[in-house]
């Protein structure tokens, strides 16, 4: 398990999954017992935790829920075997080394302090940072707390600037004093009227040469130390203060000097390390992390093998040397740089022999007595670099087989490598993965750079930069280069032609360095390699390449490379390895923007147009029978859209969650893929009309209406450009819900008077008692309840005639909604009646739901509010059973607010009307808000 407190409360399992803490009395339980690990708690000393000191009678039969919930919670497949322990009438947590932050800052933290006080102030200064970069915020967010936990948290944030303080005076005692200013700065602004920090800042800035800022630190403490407490600063800091007015004191920092005699005993140490990139930007948390393998605390040896993986561009080979650079310290007695060149176009490769005997040569092995076996030449480093600290920085390995015998080398050295490959097999525990730059860093990659450059740009225009660059520092690079060296360009210039991206990689270019470039190698190696997998893989690529969705999940790739699972699920798999394809979770796979256009560039060259329409067929094909699947799991009463068949098998799912869930989780890759698909061959561009036609249903529950009103208008124009009237039909009854959910009244009515009359000429009944029931629905909407009669009464002629169940139901609904508008409340709980027995016949909650919202309009206009209010609340958890959309919902509370009136309850019918309020205007519906606004009115006048 992971437990986190030192910032918002977050819990993982084994597995790193994080756990679900929802309710906020769960997150206390478990604060108080983290606060506490491996103690027991009382039950009494818990209430204190929850309640303030005034629990509830209840208070212990609670503690035993929340504690029985949170086993389930932290141990979901057997709640026995959780880490909570009962002792007593108290509970234990039981939490082991590494798990509980907190537990880990006071470890590191007492260790730190050990090591200070030893004279070890490196190392002690290192353990101290570790502390400190355990906190991301304040400590227990998220968390109601109490005045016991308030306190708890006080004091671990008293804990928190303690570590800081001592964390900056050794870095003082280390000579670091400008890098130690700004964190000082920002401590003396957060807790001002604190001492100790502001005598570090003050001997910080006289170290650094800054005597007179020194002396305004001190001012600016003493006039708010009198102002606000009225007293003067303390003794240490007046001391200090009087120091540095004589002028005496010492700026010189406690550092070892250098072993000169050591120097002399081995006077060809090497010192190979190529200069890091100017101005080095970002990657602070794998910094972090190198810096922990490479330089650890405590005299702890470095870790013996260091990985660095990414795809090309990623800036592996910046990170290592900055890495490097800054561990150089800790080995001594050298640091050598080897280029593998694994992936250098037109350049052999450096096999293990020549890597052996260049480090062999290096070391002061004369060349004739380096061994020609790699073994035996292996053998010899390792004899010779015993007992020396050493630094191998290795980049740009092909593989692991590159540098296997050097794996692991000798104690106290270590082997970093850098690679486009997965090497974590070499080094599965300090093995950084390196993807995108963040984009704030990449903002910041790209602001230096032109700052230092004299290239003119605005915020707007470097952040667009960074997003065409995909964060990948290469390109990011690239794009600098090129504005830095055309004093004629803008960064609006450079932006307007990475716009577009079939020219995008030949931008990306300047002089024998391109984005292009470096991905093809990666590529080339795969298509030009001997091994069938290889070659697979290459060819996988470039069929990604042509699907421009944001992830492919596991399915949809097997459907794309024609192979089985576990033979597609290895072709992916080497893409993932060859750093080209990542896999973000387990069964789901993305490619970077610009390794895609590369990928695609390579499929338009080298796969012939019907194989590329085939390979966009089968993954549509899948995912339209997948989302035609899906929405009649989710709901099977509703009219869905007719699609083509296709031979793909869609994705086996349970039940109306798991439906529900895959929508979602695929939403966006089904809508670029349709948005892809339009203007494809006829037989794609079908396929495509089919999948945006199957989600009108679900996007209208979950309330995307603007991207139902983009697919329903797409499908339109698509469906009219190839004379597919069926598919035009249902396409128009998708833009005119979209219309309807958007307040779109006149453009509603237009498409369903379209819709009625292209349904007549087809002979369509069924699309025509669709069109009818939309039609009556409008029309009570824009308050002419005689036209909405009179469409629900054909309507439901039509349904009894050709006998459609659900056109019957929704008509005996819109006729009992008119009748309602129109002043007979009893003719329409009649009716409403009868559609309610239906719907609960047919087992359809959707129309229950609303019908039994109708029945209790229904009734509160016959003057009978108890009745009004049971009919409404029963609608509301029947909607709440089968998710419907916000419209339903916010009409539903306005009446149930409205019978609580009826009834004197003023207070509950607020609460409502307040819920129906927030409803009607996160969804935008005019109407519903407009009915609500008026229900306010009336409630406010019986205040």
């Amino acid at each position: 398990m992971e437990y986190r407190l030192l910032g918002s409360v977050r819990v993982r399992d084994a597995d790193g999954r994080e756990v679900p803490l929802v309710r906020p009395k769960h997150r206390q339980v478990l604060v108080a017992l983290l606060v506490n690990a491996n103690r027991a708690v009382p039950a009494g000393r818990l209430a204190e935790h929850l309640w303030d000191g005034a629990a509830p009678r209840s208070a212990r039969g609670n503690l035993k829920t929340y504690v029985s919930a949170l086993r389930r919670l932290l141990s979901p497949e057997d709640p026995g075997a959780a880490p909570i322990e009962t002792v007593g009438d108290g509970y234990r947590l039981v939490v082991r080394p590494g798990e509980l932050d907190l537990l880990t800052f006071r470890d590191l933290a007492r260790q730190g302090r050990g090591l200070l006080k030893a004279g070890e102030v490196r190392q002690g200064e290192a353990a101290l940072r570790r502390a400190f970069l355990l906190w991301r915020d304040d400590p227990f967010e998220g968390v109601p707390l109490t005045l016991l936990l308030e306190q708890i948290a006080a004091g671990l944030s008293e804990e928190r600037l303690g570590v800081f303080e001592d964390w900056a005076g050794a870095r003082l005692d280390l000579g670091l004093h400008a890098e130690v200013v700004g964190p000082l700065r920002q401590c003396v602004r957060d807790h001002p009227l604190r001492e100790r920090p502001w005598g570090l800042l003050m001997l910080a800035l006289v170290r650094d040469g800054r005597r007179a800022d020194a002396l305004a630190a001190f001012q600016e403490l003493r006039t708010r130390l009198v102002e606000e407490l009225g007293v003067e600063p303390g003794h240490p800091v007046q001391l200090l203060h009087r120091r540095i007015l004589a002028g005496d004191a010492d700026p010189a920092p406690v550092v070892p000097a250098p072993d000169v005699e050591a120097r002399a005993r081995h006077p060809a140490v090497p010192r190979q390390l190529p200069s890091g990139t100017p101005h080095f930007v970002g990657r602070e948390g794998e910094l972090n992390r190198l810096e922990n393998w490479l330089n650890p605390p405590a005299g702890s040896p470095p870790t013996p093998v260091v990985a660095i993986c990414g795809p090309p561009g990623a800036g592996k080979s910046a990170l290592a040397l900055h890495a490097a650079h800054r561990a150089a310290a800790r080995f001594p007695d050298g640091q050598v740089y080897v280029n593998l060149r694994g992936a250098m176009p037109g350049v052999r490769r450096l096999d293990t022999g020549e890597l052996i005997g260049r480090l062999l040569r290096t070391f002061g092995t004369p060349g004739s007595e380096v061994p020609p076996d790699v073994d035996e030449a292996a053998s010899a480093l390792r004899t010779l670099l015993h007992g020396r600290r050493v630094l191998l920085l290795l980049d740009d390995a092909a593989s692991i087989a590159q540098a296997g015998p050097l794996l692991p080398m000798t104690s106290g050295s270590t082997v970093l490598l850098t690679s486009r490959e997965n090497l974590a097999p070499a080094a599965p525990a300090s093995h950084v993965d390196l993807g995108r730059m963040p984009r704030d860093e990449a903002v910041a990659m790209l602001v230096r750079r032109f700052r230092s450059g004299g290239v003119g740009f605005s915020q707007k225009a470097v952040e667009r930069l960074a997003d065409l660059c995909d964060g990948f520092p290469l390109a990011l690079h690239i794009a600098g280069a090129r504005l830095a060296s055309r004093s004629g360009w803008s960064a609006d210039m450079l932006i307007e032609r990475l716009e577009d991206e079939s020219g995008r990689l030949d931008e990306l270019r300047t002089g024998e360095v391109g984005v292009r470039s470096s991905i093809a190698v990666s590529h080339t190696a795969l298509a030009g390699s001997g091994q069938d997998l290889d070659r697979e893989a290459a060819r996988a690529f470039r069929l990604i390449g042509l699907l421009r969705v944001p992830d492919l999940g596991t399915e949809a790739v097997t459907v794309l490379l024609e192979r089985p699972p576990r033979a597609a699920a290895r072709v992916i798999e080497r893409l993932v390895d060859a750093r080209l394809v990542e896999s973000p979770v387990p069964g789901r796979y993305t490619m970077h923007d610009l390794i895609r256009l590369y990928a695609q560039e390579r499929a338009l060259d080298t796969e012939p147009p019907d194989r590329r329409e085939a390979a966009l067929r089968r993954v549509l094909g899948f995912l339209l029978a997948t989302t035609s699947a899906a929405v009649r799991v989710i709901d099977p009463h509703r009219l869905h859209a007719a699609v083509p068949e296709v031979p793909q098998t869609p994705k086996p799912l349970r039940d109306r969650d798991e439906a529900t869930r895959w929508l979602e989780r695929e939403r966006p890759n089904l809508l670029t893929i349709v948005g892809q698909a339009w203007d494809a061959d006829a037989a794609t561009a079908r396929l495509a009309v089919g999948l945006a036609l199957s989600l009108q249903w679900h996007l209208a529950a979950q309330g995307y209406r603007h991207e139902m009103l983009w697919l329903g208008t797409r499908s339109l124009q698509t469906a009219r450009r190839l004379a597919d009237q069926g598919s035009e039909a249902q396409a128009l009854a998708m833009v005119a819900m979209a219309h309807r959910l958007l307040n779109h009244d006149a453009d509603e009515l237009k498409c369903l008077d379209d819709l009625l009359d292209l349904c007549r000429k087809l002979a369509d009944p069924l699309g025509e008692l669709r069109a009818l029931g939309n039609l009556a629905s409008a029309c009570l909407l824009q308050e002419r309840p005689e036209e909405a009669l009179r469409y629900a009464e054909r309507q439901l002629a039509i349904s009894r005639r050709v006998g459609s169940p659900v056109g019957e139901r929704y008509a005996l609904m819109m006729v009992g909604d008119a009748r309602l508008v129109l002043g007979f409340p009893d003719e329409a709980a009649a009716t409403l009646r009868q559609a309610l027995r239906r719907a609960r016949e047919a087992g359809d909650a959707m129309h229950e739901a609303m019908t039994l919202r109708r029945l209790g309009e229904a009734y509160l206009a016959a003057g009978d509010a108890v009745a009004a209010r049971a009919h409404l609340r029963d609608s509301l958890a029947s909607f709440d059973a089968c998710a419907q959309g916000p419209q339903e919902r916010s009409q539903a509370l306005v009446a149930l607010a409205r019978s609580s009136r009826m009834l004197g309850d003023l207070d509950g019918a607020a609460r409502h009307l307040a819920e129906a309020l927030r409803i009607a205007r996160e969804s935008g519906d005019r109407h519903d808000e407009r009915r609500a606004l008026a229900e306010r009115a009336e409630i406010h006048g019986h205040y």
